[in-house]
């Protein structure tokens, strides 16, 4: 096997890791802080640890604190969006990050948006008002405008790697210490320790964060950006699948439509803009 279908395959590791979140907070019955807490504990010291191997260096800078508290932010909303809405809505939702992206680079870095971008954006935002039409519970609505919100804390992330000084790995070994941190007054109120609480906290720090993170960080040394972008909508896909075969949470009619709109629309957008970037 060659280095990019390597690349390839750690892309596609990488996915699969992440999309095991949703199903793995479904089954905790912590409280979201606390998962959020003790995953993260966990993911740093896997991180550490392939930063050992590599024999990268820490860097400090405000782009890196930068870095880390938008990723800290996007992971704390992400896992609390999961017990408020179904995953399928959370995951998705957060999918919408193409129109964070596009308007954050036309206030911030002047860049008009074409017409296709502007396209995108309609398209995502209709796609998210069917997800609201289709829940209007008080405690679904408040998850699915958190998973909005954990959307523009991701595409804050995405533009991080673009400025100066930035480091994604070291970014990301703070956010992990930040969330455990945040998480200390909430995990003396648990009372339930059950082996399927600690099981699923465990492979959530060590998999779906930690070695998700470093498949990641492997795999775009080789892929192409069209390739690592189109692989990445595995995860909004199995995500809801691997939560309704083992939990038994479906996803209602109308969000369905929504979220196909969305991930039509997301792909699109992420093609369109990596054959834009690799042309530059």
């Amino acid at each position: 096997m060659n280095q990019q279908n390597k690349g390839y395959l750690f892309v596609l590791l990488s996915a699969v890791c992440f999309a095991t979140g949703g199903l793995l907070i479904k089954i905790n019955s912590w409280s979201s802080m606390t998962i959020n807490g003790i995953r993260s504990i966990f993911a740093f010291l896997i991180f550490f640890l392939y930063f050992r191997h590599l024999g990268h260096k820490f860097v400090y800078n405000k782009t890196v604190v930068l870095g880390a508290l938008a990723n800290t932010g996007m992971t704390a909303t992400f896992v609390i969006a999961n017990k408020l809405t179904s995953a399928a809505n959370a995951i998705v939702l957060q999918f919408t990050l193409p129109i964070y992206i596009i308007l954050m680079l036309w206030i911030f870095w002047k860049k008009r948006p074409d017409r296709l971008s502007i396209l995108t954006a309609v398209a995502s935002f209709v796609g998210i008002l069917f997800f609201f039409f289709d829940n209007l519970s008080t405690a679904g609505m408040i998850g699915n405008l958190l998973a909005l919100l954990s959307g523009v804390l991701y595409a804050v992330v995405f533009l991080i790697k673009k400025m100066p000084n930035s480091d994604f790995e070291s970014s990301a070994l703070l956010s992990f210490g930040l969330n455990f941190l945040i998480g200390i007054p909430f995990y003396f109120h648990e009372s339930t320790i059950t082996a399927t609480n600690l099981f699923s906290v465990l492979l959530l720090g060590f998999v779906q964060i930690g070695l998700a993170y470093i498949f990641l960080s492997k795999g775009l040394d080789t892929v192409p950006p069209v390739g690592a972008s189109l692989i990445s909508m595995i995860e909004p896909i199995l995500n809801p699948i691997l939560v309704a075969v083992f939990y038994g949470e479906t996803i209602g009619g109308i969000s369905l439509i929504g979220a196909v709109i969305v991930l039509v629309s997301a792909t699109f957008y992420n093609v369109y803009t990596a054959r834009t970037e690799k042309e530059l």
